[in-house]
This record gives structure tokens, C-alpha cells and sequence, in this order.
């Protein structure tokens, strides 16, 4: 697991700590105060700086170039915005770093010039120009000067990509999935609003291989205590027809029916599957849940944290969340070394921790700690 998270230059983070990170890490803080960010900067790290990771995170933001990809040629990303300040020039960089129980991951990426890449670098822009990727008669603009050098640390991974004076940098199509981490790790980026029906169907196949269907079921039933199944239609495009059976009712309706709340929370539940052994990164945990159910939530995602050895951070503008949270370590101190509130201030160097006892403080007494 993470003890620590250091950032240096990126995004919001001009230089910031995460300290005492546990098993379950609540990051609350205001908004635009770069929780998003930890989690993307945990994403990066983790992976080992994959560029598949530095495109889906430019996907959920916006931050896509203008140029349009055929199918044939790569994808564009902004880059800039990765960097503080969305500076991109000769040598802007930034570094991420963390201690892991007595290891250490770090990750550092840097553009640099074409002369401080070398040979190799020239071998890869004649295979980019070769593919089409770029037309330097048609538009000389078009052809990269700089490169975008991302070291991955403990991966021993180093990929060195094209980049424009403007901060566009071209991705081949990568097909990899995020789920395979610099050195086999999992690295689960979850955002339950466009968590979409097919990766639900494909994660609920993996369910069934491992006969666990009863586990799942007997979590979903903190939202309906007599929710008895879960089915995929497969005769539908996969995932798209979710069917739910109640104890004494013998018609299954689709899971709609009961709430948007529903297919969120089994959206949550199914995160879990395939991240053993690795990490869950969560933004807005509670989104379309209400209030009432926060403490039983937090309670099946710390004991199924701790049972699959999975290393969780989530945000939350909620205050029910943060309740919810605390009432747990109230209810279940048994839980509370494996709890933590990560408040983020990028006026400050480093995140406030609140763990433990701390917490359970913070809530009773009613202090405002988002």
C-alpha cells in the first residue's frame, strides 16, 4: 500500500504531501482544489506513467485536441494541463512519488528536445512520418520538434512520445487496459456517473467464473434488503439489460426500476472485481446514494477492501459521506486503522490527515472538515 504521495508540478500541485495514508482514503476539500488530481497522480504512478492513462484521463476531462483522429492515425491530447501551471516548454516537468510499504514508486516526465532523445528518437519519427501520422509538405507546422519523456520509475518503463510547441501530443491508439499496472498491479479509475452497462456485463462474466454472485447480492441488500438475484440479459448488447429478483416475487424487473441508486451501488460493488491486490480510485463515491445508506456503504467497502487486499482513495463534496464515514469507525472500531480523511488545500504543502479517533471527533461534534 501507499504511506505517501509527493507531487511536484502537476496539475494544481506546484509541490504537495500526502502523509498516513491507510487502507480507505477519504480526499474531501473544496471544489477545484485538485482532489481529481490525487487520484489521477495515484493513476499515473501506479501505472508506471502508461500513455493509455495519460489519454482516458484527457477523455473524462475535455482536454482533447482539436484535430480529429481517423482510424488510422493516432490521438491527440492537450498535455499542457497536466503540468502546473499548463505550461509546456523545454524542460517543464513534474514528478510523482510515493513510498509502498518499503519500496517506492516514482514517475517523472519531462519534455525535452529531439537532440536530447538521440538516435532512437529519429528512428521513431521516420516510422510516425512513414504511417502518415504527420505530412510535412502538406503543413510543416505539423511535424513534431519535442518530446514528451515519461520515466516510469520502478517499471524500468521509459516511452518517449511526439509533441507540438503547443502542448498537443499524439497518442498511437493504445488498446491496453488500465487495469495492468507498472508491474502487473491493478489500477481501478472509477467514476460511478459514466461507469458504462458493457464494463458491468464484462465484470459480472468475471462474477460468475468465480462463483460469486451470493457475495455481491448479499452487499446490494443494504440498499434492498429483499433483493434475492442479479441477472445480464445476454440476449441484449452486452450489459445493456440488467434484470434484479426479489425473495417471494417471481418476476425480476429491470434494474431501473428501483432507483439510479441501484445500478450505481452495483456499479461501486462491481469496481471491486479484478482490482485484488491493487487499487480502487473513486471519484465521488456518492453519487446518486442517499444519506441514509452512507454508513453501510463505507462498512462493505472497507471490509471488502480489506479482504482482497485493495488499497482505496475516493472523493466526496458530501458532508453525509463524511458523516457516514465517522458513524462507521463509531460502530465498528475495528475498522478505524484502515480509515482516513485526506483534506485537500492547495494553500497548504500537505493534505490535513484525520485518522481513527480523530475522525470520529470531527463528526460528533460537527466540524467542518470538506
Amino acid at each position: 500500500m501507499l504511506q505517501t504521495l509527493a507531487i511536484h508540478g502537476f496539475r494544481a500541485f506546484e509541490s504537495y504531501r500526502l502523509t498516513n495514508l491507510t487502507r480507505v482514503n477519504l480526499v474531501v476539500g473544496r471544489n477545484n482544489c485538485g482532489k481529481t488530481s490525487v487520484l489521477e497522480a495515484i493513476e499515473l504512478l501506479v501505472s508506471g506513467g502508461d500513455p493509455a492513462i495519460f489519454y482516458k484521463s484527457a477523455q473524462r476531462r475535455g482536454e482533447m485536441g482539436i484535430r480529429q483522429a481517423s482510424d488510422r492515425h493516432p490521438l491527440d491530447e492537450d498535455v499542457s494541463h497536466v503540468f502546473f501551471g499548463h505550461k509546456f516548454n523545454l524542460g517543464t516537468h513534474f514528478k510523482l512519488s510515493s513510498d509502498n510499504d518499503g519500496d517506492k514508486y516514482t514517475l517523472s516526465v519531462k519534455v525535452q528536445s529531439l537532440d536530447e532523445v538521440g538516435e532512437d528518437w529519429d528512428r521513431r519519427r521516420k516510422r510516425w512520418l512513414q504511417l502518415g501520422y504527420f505530412d510535412p509538405d502538406e503543413n510543416k507546422e505539423a511535424v513534431p520538434e519535442l518530446v514528451l519523456a515519461i520515466d516510469g520509475g520502478r517499471a524500468g518503463r521509459e516511452v518517449s512520445l511526439p509533441a507540438m510547441d503547443d502542448g498537443i501530443v499524439r497518442f498511437e491508439p493504445y488498446h491496453r487496459s488500465i487495469r495492468n499496472g507498472a508491474d502487473g498491479t491493478p489500477v481501478h479509475f472509477l467514476t460511478l456517473d459514466s461507469f458504462n452497462p458493457a464494463s458491468m456485463g464484462r465484470m459480472w462474466d468475471t462474477v460468475l467464473a468465480e462463483g460469486r454472485e451470493e457475495e455481491i447480492v448479499n452487499d446490494m441488500r443494504i440498499l434492498e434488503p429483499e433483493l434475492d438475484s442479479i441477472h445480464f440479459l445476454t440476449s441484449r448488447r452486452l450489459g445493456s439489460g440488467i434484470l434484479v429478483g426479489l425473495r417471494n416475487r417471481g418476476r425480476r424487473l429491470p434494474i431501473g426500476t428501483y432507483g439510479d441508486g441501484m445500478r450505481r451501488l452495483l456499479a461501486l460493488r462491481l469496481s471491486f472485481v479484478g482490482a485484488a491486490n491493487g487499487f480502487l480510485l473513486i471519484d465521488e463515491i456518492d453519487t446518486g446514494l442517499h444519506w441514509t445508506i452512507m454508513e453501510e456503504m463505507w462498512q462493505f467497502v472497507v471490509e471488502v477492501a480489506r479482504n482482497l487486499n485493495i488499497q482505496i482513495f475516493a472523493t466526496t463534496h458530501s458532508y453525509d459521506c463524511i458523516r457516514g464515514f465517522g458513524s462507521l469507525i463509531s460502530s465498528r472500531p475495528d475498522l478505524k486503522e484502515d480509515m482516513s480523511i485526506q483534506k485537500v488545500d492547495t494553500s497548504l504543502k500537505q493534505a490535513v490527515c484525520l485518522r481513527g479517533d480523530q475522525i470520529k471527533i470531527a463528526v460528533e461534534q460537527d466540524i467542518e472538515v470538506r
